[in-house]
């Protein structure tokens, strides 16, 4: 097949998917989880389009490149969504309700309302709430579990399933003598799914290391440019942040210690995180030769989002949900914004550009500021897709299923779409334009604040506890 066709298939199919994304979450707040997840997420035309997807663009990568590094890349993602599809396709998810004193249970209730038959028997020995002064920190429950030769006593928890036969179950809710169970089997698409997680993670890093790949080629061109400037962002400015930067890491300690848990449990602490990433990076940039023209950039950012989060300076975030006391969430959660602080860069670095060259005609300096913004770029994306990651591994952990087609999750999925459509310019000639990229750095950042705060307000679910 024609090269150029593919290229096009490949590209619009993927601009199809991100507009099919968006449509799905307003279809969900207008007519309800379950249309949406049937008439789209579950349909054959969105797994179709998927899959058209994945074979074109293999089908176009083999024919325009040689890079290994590139290659695999593209290999580690269609193997994600070959994961999916084969949990899709396989795997089985419901409920399990248990109660005291009651006969021992070996069905569940699956999604659909069918009863699926166990291969062995759990009643409920013994519920614990645990909980520091008034707030409950976490649900225990006793079971215990028969087959036909043997009885084990065995204990779950939020954020520790217990896995029995292949089956895993995770705590939904606890009540008076009651604990409702989420049941999940999946042995083949899960294993798939993790194993193409570890691939494209390390494919995209071995890529930014790869002697031939843009990023470094990127990093020395843009070096080059920096050696006959001289470095503006003064000392006094980085006496500046590295004074905030020590205020906030005191004050996250404190914080830390009080609670128990790394502080980015909600949106005060988040947005204080973000702050606190972004000075930390302006003085990293400055010591770097070709990072120094964006310090004052990232220093800027910070200063913005400090302005931004005043009128909730005095809320206190209300007690923190058990489900979110795990080693996970911090992880998660601080890698997404760390993507977003470089997302947000991109985008100020955008404006600043976009006004030089049209306002000023300044034409070359957008050219160099293009050159930042796609150096930017790459760890932006590589954080944000580990952080999308780290979160399925979470929520397969708490909730038995790695990804549910949340609206969070779902325009996450968007950005990452978005940021990656950049860095196609040998096959995307308009995003070799300056103008271009710098437009698509702001369309990415807006496609970043809705998932950051947009979501939360207008479509609320799992995550709008943020």
């Amino acid at each position: 097949m024609n090269r150029h066709l593919l290229r096009s298939i490949s590209f619009v199919t993927l601009l199809l998917l991100a507009m099919l994304l968006i449509a799905a979450t307003f279809m969900e707040k207008y007519y309800g989880t379950a249309i949406t997840t049937s008439h789209v997420y579950h349909s054959p035309l969105f797994i179709a389009t998927w899959a058209v997807l994945a074979l074109s663009a293999m089908a176009y990568i083999a024919c325009v490149s040689r890079q290994a590094t590139l290659i695999m890349l593209h290999v580690s993602l269609v193997i994600v969504l070959l994961g999916a599809f084969t949990s899709f396709m396989t795997s089985k998810r419901g409920e399990l309700q248990l109660s005291r004193n009651a006969v021992p249970a070996s069905m569940f209730t699956t999604a659909d309302g069918d009863l699926e038959k166990l291969q062995f028997r759990i009643t409920l020995e013994q519920i614990e709430i645990h909980r520091i002064e008034s707030e409950v920190t976490d649900y225990h429950a006793q079971i215990a579990v028969q087959d036909d030769e043997h009885e084990h006593i065995m204990r779950v928890s939020l954020n520790s399933p217990v896995t029995i036969d292949g089956h895993s179950l995770c705590i939904k809710s606890v009540s008076d003598g009651h604990v409702s169970l989420m049941v999940s089997y999946d042995p083949w698409g899960e294993p798939i799914s993790y194993m193409g997680y570890v691939m494209t993670l390390a494919s995209f890093i071995a890529l930014l290391f790869d002697r031939k790949s843009q990023w470094k080629s990127l990093l020395k061109r843009l070096g080059r440019k920096e050696r006959k400037k001289k470095n503006n962002y003064t000392i006094s400015k980085i006496r500046r942040s590295a004074a905030i930067v020590f205020a906030l890491t005191i004050l996250g300690i404190i914080r830390w210690y009080n609670t128990g848990l790394f502080p980015v449990t909600n949106g005060k602490e988040s947005m204080l995180f973000f702050i606190w990433i972004s000075l930390l990076l302006a003085i990293v940039a400055t010591y770097r030769k070709e990072l120094k023209s964006i310090a004052a950039t990232f220093f800027t950012l910070g200063g913005i989002a400090l302005f931004a989060m005043l009128p909730t300076w005095d809320s206190d975030g209300g007690e923190i949900a058990p489900i979110l006391r795990t080693p996970l969430l911090s992880i998660h959660v601080t890698t997404i914004i760390t993507a977003y602080v470089l997302l947000g860069c991109t985008a100020m670095n955008a404006s600043i550009a976009l006004f030089l060259g049209v306002a000023r005609h300044n034409s070359e300096k957008m050219e160099k500021m293009a050159v930042t913004g796609r150096i930017l770029l790459y760890p932006a994306t590589l954080l944000l897709m580990t952080g999308i990651f780290i979160g399925a591994v979470w929520a397969n952990i708490s909730w038995g299923r790695y990804w549910g087609w949340d609206p969070k999750e779902v325009w996450a999925l968007i950005t990452l779409i978005i940021c990656s459509i950049a860095f196609h310019a040998r096959s995307l000639p308009f995003m070799g334009k300056a103008v271009n990229f710098h437009i698509f750095c702001l369309v990415a950042f807006l496609a970043m604040l809705f998932t950051f705060f947009g979501v939360n307000y207008l479509f609320g679910g799992l995550h709008s506890y943020m």
